[in-house]
């Protein structure tokens, strides 16, 4: 049984989780969180749905990368924009609050979604194998 995270995977979730911050980060408080808990959520399941073991963790870890990604993406955006291109987003929109508790959401979400794929994915049990049979 494989036991390491899987870069492909934490990848993948990051990547979309981090579409996610693109599109809340100049929106006010709650759409940012709505948006931020459906895009980690769906980052979170896929990353699960990628990994052979360890589904969780990779939710959690894909909700880590997707903040690197975005980091990544404003600063190539301030590069841009020193270019004469349009503004970029901030690094950290809102109060610090409002941000830790958007992270703590995508987090958390990260890790249900993971979760849904581990349940959907988890191998069917010996009673269940006979009563297919």
């Amino acid at each position: 049984m494989l036991r390491r995270l899987e870069p492909m995977a934490v990848g993948w979730g990051g990547l979309i989780a981090a579409i996610g911050l693109l599109v809340g980060a100049e929106r006010s408080t709650v759409p940012r969180l709505i948006i931020l808990a459906f895009s980690f959520a769906f980052g979170g399941f896929l990353a699960g749905i990628r990994a052979e073991d360890l589904r969780p963790l990779h939710g959690i870890a894909a909700a880590v990368a997707a903040y690197i990604f975005y980091s990544l993406f404003v600063i190539v955006g301030h590069v841009v924009a020193l270019a004469g291109g349009p503004s970029a987003p901030e690094f950290m929109p809102g109060a610090n609050r409002d941000w830790w508790i958007a992270a703590g959401v995508g987090a958390v979400a990260a890790f249900i979604g993971a979760g849904v794929a581990a349940s959907w994915l988890r191998p069917q049990g010996e009673q269940r194998r006979r009563r297919a049979a």
